[in-house]
């Protein structure tokens, strides 16, 4: 297939459109906090989970998660590193406005994904993931950075600056996991090493090590037994780990109507698996609002 062929921009209506729909999702977010709200539970849904967490770090110096155990989940310092306490340090300002910054680093990062978009894999991809990506908007969640973080580094990985994206991504270990991943996958395609990268690379690695060795629950029975692989596999996640699989279909030309078989498939898969994990979940959250 030729470059010529490949090449797909999103038109300036499309992207009207999804922005539209996550102002849309981000509504309906706040109307079902506020319903939650009227019934004793915090505004938020998971952004009040890092605003609290970001306050305890700087205000009561208790190390992120620390105190928040969702029922066998283990929400901990392990998995969200406190690094992350740093990097949103503007959540120390009054809950409205952190909530309204929140809100818009999440869809300027959804902007630049859609502006960013110029071929038919990566149109794909987006469509692919387009669902988890409304679904953790409506929930107020952060993992659309971690998808802009290696969505961004794969766009960019030729320069030098392309690390420094990941400082969006490295607080949690899963998505570190899917950043070596997509290195992995760069490495046998391209067959090089981009030198350039390395002090960025070392840079991030140097901070995310540092908070890896100061969070809470790294030597927790559960590290790297039945709560980390229910991460590993949690729906809504797949965002960040098909960025390997996007780049795979990047390199190897896939049809476009293979391409587009699949993502319908595993768009559909997304759905059956998230109506199986959505009970697990709520049984949690239950359990720890009560």
């Amino acid at each position: 297939m030729s470059e010529e062929n490949i090449k797909d921009k999103l038109d300036n209506k499309t992207i009207y459109i999804l922005l539209t729909i996550m102002g849309i999702v981000f509504l309906i977010g706040i109307i079902t906090s506020l319903v939650r709200l009227s019934h004793g539970v915090a505004f938020g849904h998971d952004f009040r989970f890092f605003y609290q967490a970001v306050q305890n770090f700087w205000i009561n110096g208790k190390n992120l998660y620390q105190d928040n155990v969702v029922s066998t989940f283990q929400i901990e310092g392990y998995f969200y590193l406190n690094y992350f306490c740093v990097l949103c340090v503007w959540m120390l300002l009054p809950l409205p406005l952190s909530f309204l910054i929140h809100l818009l680093i999440t869809i300027i990062m959804f902007y630049l994904i859609l502006r960013n978009i110029d071929t038919i894999y990566e149109k794909w991809w987006m469509y692919g993931n387009i669902i988890m990506v409304y679904w953790w908007a409506t929930l107020f969640n952060t993992n659309i950075w971690i998808a802009f973080a290696l969505f961004m580094y794969q766009k960019k990985r030729e320069e030098w600056y392309s690390p420094l994206f990941l400082i969006f991504a490295f607080y949690k270990i899963t998505s570190i996991i899917a950043f070596g991943i997509l290195y992995l996958v760069n490495l046998l395609f391209e067959k090089k090493i981009r030198w350039n990268q390395f002090p960025g690379l070392v840079a991030i690695f140097i901070i995310t090590g540092i908070s890896y060795l100061t969070s809470v629950g790294i030597n927790t029975i559960n590290t790297f037994g039945t709560d980390m692989l229910l991460l590993l596999l949690q729906v809504p996640h797949y965002v960040w780990w098909t960025v390997s699989i996007l780049a795979i279909t990047e390199y190897k030309k896939y049809p476009i109507k293979n391409l587009k078989i699949f993502w319908i498939v595993f768009t559909i898969f997304e759905i059956v698996l998230l109506l199986i994990f959505l009970p697990i979940i709520t049984t949690g959250l239950d359990t720890f609002i009560q």
